[in-house]
C-alpha cells in the first residue's frame, strides 16, 4: 500500500521513497533514467502521472514526463465519458431530443475547455520555469530543447521539441537524439533540484527566525 506524502515538506529522501512506490497500470516502475525529474518535479508541488527516459525498442526515442491538475483532469474525463455515452444514445434512438442532449454536453464541454485553457494557470508556471532555466544556458539551436504541450485539459507533457516529429527520424539517427533529449531532461532536472534546495533552504531560514 502506498503510504501518504506530504510533498511539501518531505525530504529528498522521503521524496524517493514515495516515488519508489510509482507504477503504471502494468505494474512496472518508474524508469531510472527519469527517476529523479520525477521526485523534483512532485517536490515542487507538480504532480506527476507518467514518465518515461525514452527508449528505442519501443515507446518514443525521447524522455517526457507528464504533469497533472488532478481535479481538473478528473472533471474532463468524467464530462467526456458522459459525452460520450449520450452520443451513443443519440445514435441508437436518432431523435431529435437525444441529439439535442448529446450535442450541448459536448458544446459545454468545449466552452469550458477554452475557459480552462485561457485560464490556465499551471501551464504558466511549467513555461515560467523552462524559460527561467534556458536564461541560465548559452543560447543554441538546439532540437532537444524542452516544450510544455497540452494534452488534454488538466494534463500536460515536458518533453524534447523534436519528440513532436520522433517519427520522421530516420532510424541511424535516433539514439543520437534520444542521448540529446536526455540530456536536456538530466540537465533540466539538476536545475529543478537546485530550486528546491534554495527554496528548501530559505524555509530552513525562515523557521529558525520563527
Amino acid at each position: 500500500m502506498i503510504q501518504a506524502i506530504d510533498w511539501e515538506h518531505a525530504s529528498w529522501q522521503e521524496g524517493c521513497v514515495a516515488v519508489e512506490q510509482f507504477t503504471d497500470r502494468l505494474g512496472a516502475t518508474i524508469d531510472e533514467g527519469i527517476f529523479e525529474t520525477v521526485v523534483v518535479f512532485n517536490l515542487l508541488g507538480f504532480h506527476t502521472f507518467q514518465s518515461c527516459e525514452g527508449h528505442l525498442g519501443h515507446g518514443g526515442p525521447y524522455p517526457w514526463v507528464d504533469v497533472v491538475d488532478t481535479e481538473r483532469f478528473n472533471r474532463h474525463t468524467t464530462m467526456w465519458v458522459h459525452v460520450c455515452e449520450l452520443e451513443e444514445q443519440a445514435k441508437e434512438a436518432r431523435t431529435a431530443e437525444t441529439y439535442d442532449q448529446y450535442l450541448w454536453a459536448d458544446t459545454y464541454l468545449r466552452t469550458l475547455s477554452a475557459r480552462w485553457e485561457a485560464e490556465d494557470s499551471l501551464f504558466k508556471r511549467l513555461i515560467d520555469l523552462l524559460d527561467a532555466f534556458y536564461a541560465s544556458q548559452p543560447e543554441q539551436k538546439n532540437p532537444a530543447r524542452l516544450l510544455v504541450k497540452r494534452r488534454e485539459p488538466g494534463m500536460y507533457r515536458i518533453a524534447p521539441g523534436f519528440s513532436t516529429s520522433a517519427k520522421e527520424i530516420p532510424d541511424f539517427l535516433k539514439a543520437g537524439y534520444l542521448a540529446r533529449g536526455q540530456a536536456q531532461m538530466k540537465s533540466f532536472t539538476r536545475y529543478l533540484k537546485r530550486q528546491w534546495q534554495l527554496r528548501q533552504e530559505g524555509l530552513v531560514g525562515v523557521r529558525k527566525e520563527t
